[in-house]
């Protein structure tokens, strides 16, 4: 893996868009060969591969291949903004806060000393380090 992601014309293989077209292939090839061709196929996932199948056949990107879509716990809802954008963060904040009075406060001082850090002018480079991120 590490060796393809140093590699420019491999890692342009390696975003969404490729993984969904990819999957179309897969199942193309899966129809084929079971001699399926009629058979209606409903694409599944959950989490993120639930956000990655609903627009497998709402963005109509692959109509021909799939007759519909279930995304289990994806967040779809922010797509057309049916959700308030902060309502995930809302929900994780009361979880942690409903566990933890201590950690919650702790996790919600840290962000403003992270934003002090990453204003710097090497801030970003230090905060990388800090939390071992990729580059």
């Amino acid at each position: 893996m590490e060796e393809a992601l140093k590699n420019d014309t491999i890692r342009g293989y390696l975003t969404s868009a490729q993984a969904m077209a990819d999957y179309a292939e897969i199942l193309i090839y899966i129809k084929e060969k079971l001699s399926a061709h009629n058979s209606p196929i409903i694409v599944i996932g959950g989490s993120y591969g639930g956000s990655k199948n609903s627009p497998f056949i709402s963005m109509l990107r692959y109509p021909h291949i799939a007759l519909g879509a279930l995304a289990s716990s994806a967040p779809i809802l922010y797509f057309d903004d049916i959700t308030p954008q902060n309502g995930y963060f809302s929900i994780v904040t009361k979880g942690f806060k409903e566990v933890s009075q201590t950690c919650y406060e702790t996790i919600r001082e840290s962000w403003s000393k992270i934003d002090k850090v990453g204003s710097k002018p090497s801030g970003l480079s230090i905060l990388s380090q800090k939390f071992k991120l990729c580059s």
